[in-house]
C-alpha cells in the first residue's frame, strides 16, 4: 500500500512555491505534509476554512475530560511516539500546535492553526518566522457556504506570513493546498488560474503539471486499492465514491467542453473575463461555440464591469442558455462553460 509523500513532490519541483495536490480520501496528504514539518522542525501555518474549524481541532483543550481528539497530528502522535497537541490561542480563529509531556507544556510553537475566514486580523501578527502555509481542504465541500473571494484571502494570508523574506535571504515561502476531487470551480482555482488545467489533466489522466512556479499533483486513480472494502464496494461507481476513492470530479458534468472547427461559424462577442483571458462566442443556425479563437469587429463585454455583465446577459448569454439545453453550444474550457451556467450566481446580477 502506498501513501502520499509531499517530501517527493518538494524534491522533484523543489523551485515551486506552490503546491496543489488532489487525490482521494484516506490518502495521506494532510498527515505526509504535517508529519514532514514536525520530522524537519519547520514552523507552519495550518490553515482551515472556518472560526469553528478552529475550535474543533482544537477542542482537547477547552471542552470537558472526555472531548473528543480532532486534531490531526493524533495519527503522527501515534506512528512517531510523540505528544503534539492543538490549543486555542484567541476564539477568534487562531490555535496553535504545541509540544507535551503529559499535561506540560514543553518548548516552543510547533506551527500555527488560522481560519481563512478571520484573515483580517492577522495583519498585526508576525508570522515570519513560518516556512510553510497548508491549507487543509482547500477545494469546498458541495454544502458548504463559502466567501466568493476565498482566493484573495488565501493569497493576502500568504503575503502577511511571507513579508520580505526574501530579501532577508530566506527561500520562499511555500504554499500546500490539499484537497479531495470535489468541485473543479472553485475561488483558490479561479485566483490561481488553475480551473482549466486541472480540467484538462483530469481528462488526460496527467499526474504532474507545472505553472508559474505552481505545481499541481492530481494524483492518479486508485492510489491506494480500496476494492476490498464494503463501503467501496456499495459506492465506489457512485458519484460520491469517484470523488473520494477514484479522485475524479464527478460533481462536475465536463460533456459540454470539447474542441470544435468555427468553420462556418460567425464571431458574435467577445468576452474579457480577466485581464489575459479572452472569450470568443461563435454562432451558426442556432449552434454555438466558445473559445480563444481570436475575432474582430465584435461587441467586447468586460466582466469586470457591471453594465457589461448585464448587457451580456441580455443580449448574448440568454440565447446562449437556449441552446445549451439542447447541447448545441460546445466550450473549450471548463470553466467558460461554468461562468456561463452559472453567470448569476457568480456576478449575483
Amino acid at each position: 500500500m502506498k501513501y502520499y509523500d509531499i517530501a517527493e513532490d518538494f524534491k522533484n519541483y523543489p523551485d515551486c512555491w506552490c503546491y496543489a495536490v488532489i487525490g482521494g480520501r484516506t490518502t495521506g496528504k494532510t498527515y505526509s505534509s504535517l508529519k514532514y514539518c514536525y520530522k524537519n522542525k519547520i514552523k507552519f501555518v495550518f490553515v482551515k476554512r472556518t472560526i469553528e474549524d478552529v475550535k474543533l481541532l482544537c477542542n482537547r483543550g477547552k471542552l470537558s475530560e472526555y472531548a473528543f481528539d480532532a486534531s490531526p497530528f493524533k495519527p503522527i502522535n501515534r506512528d512517531l511516539g510523540c505528544q503534539v497537541e492543538s490549543r486555542l490561542i484567541s476564539d477568534k480563529g487562531i490555535g496553535g500546535f504545541w509540544r507535551f509531556a503529559g499535561e506540560d507544556q514543553t518548548g516552543d510553537i510547533v506551527g500555527y492553526i488560522l481560519a481563512l475566514n478571520a484573515v483580517q486580523k492577522f495583519k498585526g501578527f508576525d508570522l515570519s518566522d513560518c516556512d510553510m502555509i497548508i491549507f487543509d481542504e482547500y477545494i469546498p465541500q458541495p454544502w458548504e457556504r463559502i466567501n466568493s473571494k476565498e482566493g484573495e484571502q488565501l493569497l493576502d494570508l500568504y503575503v502577511t506570513v511571507a513579508r520580505d523574506r526574501e530579501k532577508r535571504g530566506k527561500k520562499p515561502l511555500k504554499l500546500v493546498l490539499l484537497a479531495n476531487a470535489v468541485r473543479l470551480y472553485n475561488p483558490v482555482n479561479e485566483t490561481l488560474e488553475i480551473t482549466d488545467l486541472i480540467a484538462d489533466m483530469q481528462a488526460t489522466k496527467l499526474e504532474f503539471a507545472e505553472d508559474r512556479g505552481i505545481l499541481i499533483h492530481n494524483m492518479p486513480d486508485k492510489y491506494i486499492d480500496y476494492s476490498d472494502s464494503p463501503i467501496y464496494k456499495a459506492m465506489g461507481k457512485t458519484a460520491w465514491g469517484r470523488m473520494a476513492y477514484d479522485n475524479t470530479f464527478a460533481y462536475d458534468d465536463t460533456s459540454n467542453v470539447t474542441i470544435r472547427s468555427i468553420k462556418g461559424y460567425q464571431p458574435i462577442a467577445e468576452v474579457i473575463y480577466k485581464n489575459d483571458d479572452h472569450w470568443f462566442i461563435y454562432r451558426k443556425e442556432g449552434n454555438y461555440i466558445i473559445n480563444s479563437s481570436r475575432a474582430e469587429n465584435v461587441p467586447v463585454y468586460d466582466f469586470s464591469k457591471d453594465n457589461d455583465l448585464k448587457r451580456f446577459n441580455l443580449d448574448v448569454r440568454l440565447a446562449v442558455m437556449d441552446a445549451l439545453i439542447d447541447n448545441r453550444v460546445s466550450f473549450q474550457k471548463y470553466s467558460m462553460y461554468y461562468v456561463i451556467n452559472n453567470f448569476t450566481k457568480i456576478y449575483k446580477i
